[in-house]
């Protein structure tokens, strides 16, 4: 029973390997679905969803989504690995020094209090902190400059991690609604990073489908007389390609560490997509090999405006 089921799973004449084989082939899964010879593949919304979570998955144990990274250590006999999660503590250290020193300091002087020392030695540690924090002449009060879409903001730097989001906004006036979206989204990264990136991560789910839409009403614009299901399915069918080679460019990387690897992975990507339009859009030579040329600027504009509304979307909801 056991080797019947592995057999018709992974027998060429499945479903599974057949969409496999297909979808790197360029513009081949969609050319058959148009054609209405659907029944030896995957459906490319089924397709779509199941590269998409893998993608995902492996992401996540990465630790992208917990933003944990690995760095080596050269200084180390061994090469160690080192472990690094981006939290709270690190961006106060990178974008306010004084602050983050001045946090340890508060804390060290919190913990002195409720210490059972006799109060001459604790006078004596407290001179000590206050010297170094005399030395070390922190500044509290310095500023930082903004420019989103409605102008430039100057804020002091400790603001962003003693007063909440609706105070910030209110004590520097953001009164666009696109600022304040903005406002919102940096500083709840900045007081919770780990926690913001998680919903971030756990919703671009909705942002790369969201894109799918986007992109194929911008190719209905384009061509006008082709069905929307033709742009809809030809763009699931590309994003499961894009799924399936970040997967197998992420495996490459960590097995050969080099630019190499990811400029042919681009370069590889481009001619897919290139041979896709001319065999999705057979017809349309002029306006294919036009809309090639425009197809990254066009995608960049689509991912990004789709992740924009997915983060207001999180901005108020987180």
């Amino acid at each position: 029973m056991i080797g019947q089921f592995f057999a018709n799973t992974f027998n060429y004449e499945a479903k599974i390997t057949q969409t496999a084989i297909g979808l790197v082939k360029p513009g081949f899964l969609t050319r058959e679905y148009l054609a209405t010879r659907r029944v030896n593949y995957l459906s490319p919304i089924r397709v779509f969803v199941v590269l998409m979570f893998m993608l995902f998955l492996l992401l996540s144990l990465a630790g992208v989504d917990n933003l944990r990274f690995t760095s080596g250590d050269n200084n180390s006999e061994n090469n160690t690995i080192k472990g690094t999660e981006i939290d709270r503590s690190i961006l106060l250290r990178y974008i306010s020094p004084d602050s983050f020193i001045n946090q340890h300091l508060t804390d060290i002087n919190e913990w002195l209090q409720n210490q059972d020392l006799p109060v001459d030695k604790k006078d004596q540690i407290q001179q000590h902190l206050t010297a170094a924090e005399e030395l070390m002449a922190l500044n509290l009060d310095k500023t930082g400059q903004l420019t989103f879409f409605n102008g430039s903001y100057t804020f002091k730097q400790n603001d962003i991690y003693q007063l909440s989001v609706d105070e910030f906004i209110e004590k520097y006036q953001v009164s666009s609604l696109l600022d304040q979206l903005t406002f919102r989204a940096l500083l709840r990264f900045t007081q919770d990073p780990k926690g913001f990136v998680k919903f971030l991560f756990g919703n671009m789910t909705w942002a790369i489908f969201l894109d799918v839409l986007l992109m194929a009403t911008l190719f209905k614009l384009f061509y006008p007389k082709t069905r929307y299901v033709v742009h809809f399915v030809y763009h699931l069918h590309l994003r499961s390609f894009i799924f399936l080679g970040l997967m197998l460019v992420i495996g490459l990387y960590a097995l050969i560490p080099s630019g190499w690897t990811v400029g042919l992975s681009i370069i590889a990507l481009l001619i897919y997509i290139a041979i896709s339009l001319q065999r999705v859009y057979p017809r349309h030579k002029l306006k294919t090999t036009v809309y090639f040329i425009l197809f990254i600027p066009l995608a960049s504009i689509s991912f990004f405006t789709a992740t924009f509304i997915v983060l207001f979307l999180s901005s108020i909801m987180f």
